[in-house]
């Protein structure tokens, strides 16, 4: 198992100013390679952090906004060997897939053809890729078409919420997580409608209990430490499900890092990045 983190970036302004990458995330497990959520700058991203997106088998779209979609394509024209073989699972919503009254399809004709397997998913609906299980989770966020997911497989149980406020009964869907990754935008004390903040992310994680908790998806006023503080935050002040009392519940929370790496066994490693500059000395062109 390993994940990597092409980009912690969330929000519009952090987006368009990269402040922080924005190129989603990259799950290995049980001999499959998903590329999650590929925003913008994902390709780029992945060669600077030494992912080697020819080996995807899954791309993974949670929903229909631009930092999450920007450069599915491109990956779903790396998984498919530039468009010239038919391979790979893409799966997402139905407004990603087929578009709506609003909005045309995320993927044209040409692209779509070229995957071999093309799976629209809502909330509860499940799908295998070779040995890993998929489960859709819902959200609550603009437009109400996004969706989380859940991943199964090695023995291990990874979730992903996707953006979306914190709903009850949301800890239900991701029970018994192994690694719990929480997009969370804005601070405690600040909220945004259809986002986590971190006074969610307590709740959800409290409810959850999951093994791991990680942070992502940071806004701007996540910036400049907060959401390592954040982090902090949460992991003394998780709130018993029993007592609802806060206590130390013995649930490590991190704050992701652009380029960080957490593999099973190994734990979290630091970005291992590179300089754009170095590369372009490699590639010579």
């Amino acid at each position: 198992m390993r994940i990597t983190f092409l980009g912690i970036g969330g929000g519009r302004f952090v987006i368009l100013k990269q402040l922080r990458a924005s190129g989603g995330l990259v799950i290995e497990l049980g001999g499959e390679v998903i590329h999650v959520d590929p925003g913008p700058g994902a390709l780029i991203r992945a060669k600077e952090f030494g992912v080697d997106l020819s080996r995807l088998t899954a791309v993974l779209v949670s929903h229909r906004h631009q930092d999450h979609f920007n450069d599915a394509a491109l990956s779903l024209e790396y998984m498919t060997r530039g468009v010239t073989v038919k391979r790979g699972l893409l799966a997402s919503t139905a407004r990603v897939i087929r578009g709506d009254k609003s909005n045309p399809p995320v993927f044209d004709r040409h692209h779509l053809s070229r995957a071999a397997r093309v799976e629209v998913l809502r909330a509860g609906r499940s799908v295998m890729l070779g040995r890993v299980r998929i489960t859709a989770t819902p959200t609550r966020h603009r437009g109400g078409s996004g969706i989380g997911f859940v991943f199964e497989g090695e023995g291990l149980r990874i979730g992903y919420t996707g953006d979306g406020d914190y709903f009850p009964g949301m800890e239900m869907h991701f029970m018994g997580c192994d690694f719990l990754i929480i997009n969370v935008m804005r601070p405690r004390n600040d909220s945004w409608p259809g986002h986590m903040n971190s006074l969610g992310a307590r709740k959800l994680i409290s409810g959850a209990k999951p093994g791991k908790a990680i942070i992502t998806h940071f806004g701007m006023k996540m910036l400049r430490g907060v959401a390592e503080r954040e982090a902090a935050w949460l992991e003394t002040g998780l709130v018993s499900p029993t007592s609802g009392q806060v206590e130390l519940l013995g649930i490590k929370v991190s704050a992701a890092r652009d380029g960080m790496v957490i593999s099973e066994g190994t734990g979290e490693k630091a970005p291992g990045r590179k300089g754009l500059e170095r590369f372009l000395e490699e590639d010579g062109d």
